[in-house]
């Protein structure tokens, strides 16, 4: 069956909704190729045996995420475009927190029979606007079915910058450390999610967390102007302090960060303070923000900022590296206690929140 096909099946005479089950593998992926992006001259995607990307000079930077229904998302919380969308920048993220450019990306679902036809060219709608966003290609991938769960496998590769790729370790003490955007909306966006509050929200507070959560951004252009300044460099997509804990494993260092230089915005707070949540726990350990953290040499701190503030990126400088070990938070002069088993509350939000 061909594309044209599908194209006629979308038009039953009664309404009803054609299923994956009866157009098959082969249509399913033509309808998914015509919905993406012509690769570049030089390139292999979609349509042979295998993907080929020229060979790259400084290498390939490679990353990959896998999204299962009902464990990493509800269906009834995103929509398939979203959830397309956010599957890409989630992985294009892992490339910007190595000050790489992400280039290319594959895709692979399992797919029940009884899903809708039109859901999956959603989701792919979802897929291209993140690839047009960062100037990347889907080359290729895998369809097969499922008995009853969706599952989203992402597979992006990127180039490195200019001084290679910068890896989460390698933070020496008297560094600063720097965070991109906002941290917390995600989670409490999610937070709302679990309460039955749907996008759009009709509360500009709402709306705003739900859109970091739901339609997150990747900071490429960030990282690719923090890369070359960077000891250190990663993502926050499980929370500060396990990122954190991550950054400071080895090496015989530890950071000392103030609380109330964390960037927690007004929309967070306004959510936390209606749910009777401290605002602070969800840039800790909430996870999902896709901000990048870095350590900075004190000696390129302004440049920091004038870089960011050239790419409209919003920085702040929370804290510091130390050569004393553990994490250290300090809210007016008193160190708090940090409860790690935080961070895994962002996957099990439905029995905890609500």
């Amino acid at each position: 069956m061909d594309i044209l096909d599908i194209r006629k099946l979308r038009r039953p005479e009664q309404g009803a909704k054609i299923k994956v089950k009866d157009v098959g593998e082969r249509s399913l992926i033509s309808a998914i190729h015509r919905l993406q992006a012509i690769v570049p001259m030089g390139y292999v995607g979609i349509g042979d045996d295998a993907a080929y990307l020229p060979p790259s000079s400084a290498g390939w930077l490679i990353s990959q995420d896998m999204l299962v229904e009902d464990v990493h998302f509800r269906w009834e919380w995103i929509t398939p475009e979203q959830l397309g969308e956010k599957a890409v920048i989630a992985n294009i993220s892992d490339i910007a927190a190595m000050g790489g450019i992400p280039k290319a990306i594959l895709t692979s679902i399992a797919v029940p029979g009884c899903f809708e036809v039109e859901a999956i060219e959603q989701l792919y709608r979802g897929v291209s606007k993140a690839l047009d966003r960062h100037g990347a290609v889907l080359i290729g991938g895998d369809t097969v079915s499922s008995p009853d769960k969706f599952t989203l496998d992402v597979v992006v590769l990127g180039n490195p910058g200019s001084r290679g790729p910068v890896l989460l370790t390698g933070a020496k003490p008297g560094d600063r450390l720097f965070v991109t955007g906002r941290l917390g909306a995600s989670y409490a966006g999610l937070i709302l999610l679990s309460h039955n509050v749907r996008w759009p929200s009709t509360s500009l507070y709402h709306r705003s967390v739900l859109q970091a959560h739901l339609a997150p951004m990747a900071r490429v252009e960030a990282g690719v102007k923090l890369g070359p300044l960077a000891h250190a460099m990663t993502d926050i997509s499980d929370g500060l302090i396990s990122e954190l804990n991550a950054m400071t494993r080895f090496g015989g260092i530890g950071v000392k960060i103030a609380a109330e230089k964390i960037p927690v915005d007004d929309a967070t707070k306004a959510v936390a303070h209606e749910y009777g949540k401290d605002a602070l726990d969800f840039a800790l350990y909430g996870g999902e923000d896709y901000e990048l953290l870095a350590a900075i040499p004190p000696s390129r701190v302004q440049e920091v900022e004038r870089l960011c503030l050239v790419c409209g990126v919003p920085v702040t400088e929370i804290g510091v590296v130390t050569d004393t070990l553990g994490i250290h938070l300090v809210k007016n002069g008193e160190e708090l206690v940090i409860d790690e088993r935080k961070g895994f509350q962002h996957f099990a939000v439905d029995r905890d929140e609500s």
